[in-house]
Protein backbone atom coordinates (compact mmCIF):
# COMPACT_ATOMS: atom_id res chain seq x y z
CA UNK A 1 0.00 0.00 0.00
CA UNK A 2 1.36 3.40 -1.03
CA UNK A 3 1.72 6.21 1.51
CA UNK A 4 -0.22 9.32 0.30
CA UNK A 5 1.53 11.68 2.69
CA UNK A 6 4.04 14.01 1.03
CA UNK A 7 7.34 14.48 2.69
CA UNK A 8 8.17 17.93 4.12
CA UNK A 9 10.52 18.80 1.24
CA UNK A 10 7.79 18.19 -1.36
CA UNK A 11 5.40 20.37 0.65
CA UNK A 12 7.97 23.17 0.82
CA UNK A 13 8.59 22.99 -2.94
CA UNK A 14 4.85 23.16 -3.67
CA UNK A 15 4.36 26.04 -1.24
CA UNK A 16 7.35 27.93 -2.63
CA UNK A 17 6.09 27.41 -6.20
CA UNK A 18 2.64 28.70 -5.31
CA UNK A 19 4.12 31.79 -3.62
CA UNK A 20 6.32 32.50 -6.66
CA UNK A 21 3.40 32.22 -9.08
CA UNK A 22 1.25 34.47 -6.88
CA UNK A 23 4.07 37.02 -6.62
CA UNK A 24 4.48 37.12 -10.40
CA UNK A 25 0.75 37.60 -10.87
CA UNK A 26 0.63 40.47 -8.38
CA UNK A 27 3.73 42.13 -9.84
CA UNK A 28 2.28 41.87 -13.35
CA UNK A 29 -0.95 43.55 -12.28
CA UNK A 30 0.73 46.35 -10.36
CA UNK A 31 2.10 48.27 -13.35
CA UNK A 32 0.50 51.01 -15.43
CA UNK A 33 -2.89 50.18 -16.88
CA UNK A 34 -2.92 48.89 -20.43
CA UNK A 35 -4.75 51.74 -22.16
CA UNK A 36 -6.03 50.85 -25.59
CA UNK A 37 -8.02 52.50 -28.33
CA UNK A 38 -11.26 51.00 -29.60
CA UNK A 39 -11.21 48.00 -31.90
CA UNK A 40 -11.40 49.01 -35.59
CA UNK A 41 -15.11 48.12 -36.05
CA UNK A 42 -16.22 50.10 -33.00
CA UNK A 43 -13.94 53.02 -33.89
CA UNK A 44 -15.42 53.21 -37.39
CA UNK A 45 -18.99 52.93 -36.09
CA UNK A 46 -18.67 55.92 -33.73
CA UNK A 47 -16.02 57.79 -35.76
CA UNK A 48 -13.64 57.95 -32.80
CA UNK A 49 -10.56 56.21 -31.45
CA UNK A 50 -11.64 56.23 -27.81
CA UNK A 51 -14.83 56.77 -25.78
CA UNK A 52 -14.76 57.89 -22.18
CA UNK A 53 -17.04 59.18 -19.45
CA UNK A 54 -15.95 62.43 -17.81
CA UNK A 55 -15.27 61.71 -14.14
CA UNK A 56 -13.06 64.61 -13.09
CA UNK A 57 -12.84 68.24 -14.28
CA UNK A 58 -10.45 70.62 -12.56
CA UNK A 59 -8.94 73.87 -13.80
CA UNK A 60 -8.35 72.76 -17.36
CA UNK A 61 -7.72 69.12 -16.46
CA UNK A 62 -9.90 66.34 -17.81
CA UNK A 63 -10.01 62.72 -16.61
CA UNK A 64 -12.24 60.00 -18.02
CA UNK A 65 -13.25 56.43 -17.26
CA UNK A 66 -13.06 54.09 -20.24
CA UNK A 67 -16.32 53.13 -21.96
CA UNK A 68 -16.63 49.79 -23.68
CA UNK A 69 -18.07 49.98 -27.20
CA UNK A 70 -19.27 46.99 -29.23
CA UNK A 71 -20.93 46.73 -32.61
CA UNK A 72 -23.74 44.18 -32.51
CA UNK A 73 -24.50 41.80 -35.37
CA UNK A 74 -27.40 44.00 -36.47
CA UNK A 75 -25.05 46.99 -36.75
CA UNK A 76 -26.34 48.78 -33.65
CA UNK A 77 -23.86 50.11 -31.10
CA UNK A 78 -23.67 48.96 -27.49
CA UNK A 79 -21.79 51.21 -25.08
CA UNK A 80 -21.14 50.57 -21.39
CA UNK A 81 -19.47 52.81 -18.85
CA UNK A 82 -18.88 52.72 -15.10
CA UNK A 83 -21.87 53.96 -13.12
CA UNK A 84 -21.69 57.62 -12.15
CA UNK A 85 -22.61 56.58 -8.60
CA UNK A 86 -19.57 54.35 -8.20
CA UNK A 87 -16.56 56.26 -6.87
CA UNK A 88 -13.37 55.62 -8.82
CA UNK A 89 -9.81 56.06 -7.61
CA UNK A 90 -7.68 58.59 -9.48
CA UNK A 91 -5.48 55.69 -10.59
CA UNK A 92 -8.52 54.21 -12.42
CA UNK A 93 -9.01 57.39 -14.45
CA UNK A 94 -7.35 58.21 -17.76
CA UNK A 95 -5.88 61.70 -18.14
CA UNK A 96 -6.83 63.48 -21.35
CA UNK A 97 -3.99 65.75 -22.41
CA UNK A 98 -5.36 68.28 -24.87
CA UNK A 99 -3.61 71.25 -26.45
CA UNK A 100 -4.66 74.54 -28.02
CA UNK A 101 -4.86 72.64 -31.33
CA UNK A 102 -7.42 70.14 -29.99
CA UNK A 103 -10.82 70.72 -31.58
CA UNK A 104 -13.89 70.56 -29.32
CA UNK A 105 -17.37 69.76 -30.63
CA UNK A 106 -20.76 69.35 -28.97
CA UNK A 107 -23.02 66.71 -30.54
CA UNK A 108 -26.66 67.13 -29.62
CA UNK A 109 -28.31 63.72 -29.88
CA UNK A 110 -32.01 63.80 -30.77
CA UNK A 111 -34.60 62.07 -28.57
CA UNK A 112 -35.10 59.33 -31.15
CA UNK A 113 -31.39 58.45 -30.95
CA UNK A 114 -30.69 59.50 -34.54
CA UNK A 115 -27.59 61.22 -35.80
CA UNK A 116 -26.76 64.35 -33.88
CA UNK A 117 -25.71 67.76 -35.06
CA UNK A 118 -22.16 68.90 -34.26
CA UNK A 119 -21.42 72.47 -33.23
CA UNK A 120 -18.11 74.00 -32.26
CA UNK A 121 -17.44 73.82 -28.53
CA UNK A 122 -14.74 74.34 -25.92
CA UNK A 123 -13.45 72.88 -22.68
CA UNK A 124 -16.12 74.93 -20.88
CA UNK A 125 -18.86 72.79 -22.47
CA UNK A 126 -17.64 69.65 -20.68
CA UNK A 127 -19.76 68.34 -17.80
CA UNK A 128 -19.21 65.61 -15.23
CA UNK A 129 -20.52 62.20 -16.33
CA UNK A 130 -20.75 63.33 -19.96
CA UNK A 131 -19.74 60.82 -22.64
CA UNK A 132 -16.94 62.00 -24.93
CA UNK A 133 -15.77 60.47 -28.20
CA UNK A 134 -12.18 61.34 -29.03
CA UNK A 135 -9.83 60.99 -31.95
CA UNK A 136 -6.15 60.71 -31.11
CA UNK A 137 -3.76 58.27 -29.49
CA UNK A 138 -2.40 57.10 -26.17
CA UNK A 139 0.96 58.17 -24.81
CA UNK A 140 2.62 57.11 -21.56
CA UNK A 141 0.84 59.91 -19.69
CA UNK A 142 -2.72 59.50 -21.04
CA UNK A 143 -4.83 60.09 -24.13
CA UNK A 144 -3.75 62.84 -26.54
CA UNK A 145 -6.81 63.90 -28.56
CA UNK A 146 -6.85 65.88 -31.77
CA UNK A 147 -10.63 66.08 -31.43
CA UNK A 148 -13.08 65.78 -28.52
CA UNK A 149 -16.77 65.32 -29.29
CA UNK A 150 -19.09 65.80 -26.30
CA UNK A 151 -22.37 63.88 -26.51
CA UNK A 152 -25.43 65.72 -25.19
CA UNK A 153 -28.70 63.81 -24.93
Amino acid sequence: MKNNKKNPIERMILLFSAVCILSLAVAGCGGKPAWTVLDPDAAEAIDADFRGKVRKLEEGELYVAKCEVKVREDGSIESNSPSSKVPLKDSDLIPVIYTEDTKFYVRNISDDGGEGQDTEGSFDNLELHMIVDMKGEFGNDGFHPSEIRMLKF
